[in-house]
């Protein structure tokens, strides 16, 4: 078995120095049974690391991105569920939640505010694993698929373990640099409807009838 500490210390001598960091390089290096808690390990060096000033267009293709996307990347090939591959693929077409809502309602022919809102509570709960992926449509993974350039099939699969974990696997890799679209949800998704509730509309059924 690999000696964690002795990466995590390759890991920062390479930060510090300002070279190339690649976490998914270091997770391939131990046994998959390790993988989680070498994961936890750079999630605490990346967050104690000394501060830098946040600025958002700064971040964009620097360093901490790309170490922070090598790690989602790695993650995602063992677990392939979507709160791993969506934001995944969202920073790697570098679209950010709000633009993919609104180009999603669009794309559904959804256009009041009010279902555009619930179109975005909906994905939040798909990127949490809130949300039971066999009750999403076809309509919606097709939409979503072509605004992150990727294969419906992709997504679909991934959603089979979604929502498994509640919450566990990669809050390191969203916690590590923050991001203010985070910052909105910090109040939580929006009650879950039924179709036999009232108000069960359009939107409802994209996303809980299948």
């Amino acid at each position: 078995m690999a000696d964690l500490d002795r990466l995590i210390d390759e890991l920062a001598a390479d930060y510090e120095a300002g070279r190339a960091v690649d976490p998914a390089a270091l997770l391939g290096r131990v046994d998959p049974d390790q993988r989680q808690e070498l994961a936890a390990l750079i999630d605490s060096f990346l967050m104690t690391a000394p501060p830098r000033k946040w600025d958002p267009e700064a971040y964009e293709g620097s360093l901490p991105q790309r170490s922070v996307d090598r790690v989602y990347e790695a993650i995602v090939a063992e677990s392939g569920t979507w709160p791993e591959l969506l934001p995944a693929l969202r920073r790697k077409a570098k679209i950010k939640r709000a633009e993919l809502v609104s180009r999603l309602a669009a794309a559904l022919g959804l256009s009041a505010a009010r279902q555009v809102e619930k179109v975005g509570s909906y994905y939040h709960r798909m990127e949490q694993g809130q949300l039971r992926p066999a009750g999403v449509s076809a309509r919606v993974i097709d939409a979503l698929a072509a605004i992150l350039g990727t294969e419906p099939g992709r997504i679909r699969a991934a959603g089979g373990g979604a929502g498994d974990r509640g919450g566990e696997g990669l809050a390191f890799a969203r916690t590590a640099f923050p991001d203010a679209e985070f910052a909105a949800d910090a109040a939580g998704p929006a009650r879950r409807s039924t179709a036999d509730e009232p108000g069960h509309d359009e939107v409802d059924a994209l996303f809980l009838d299948g």
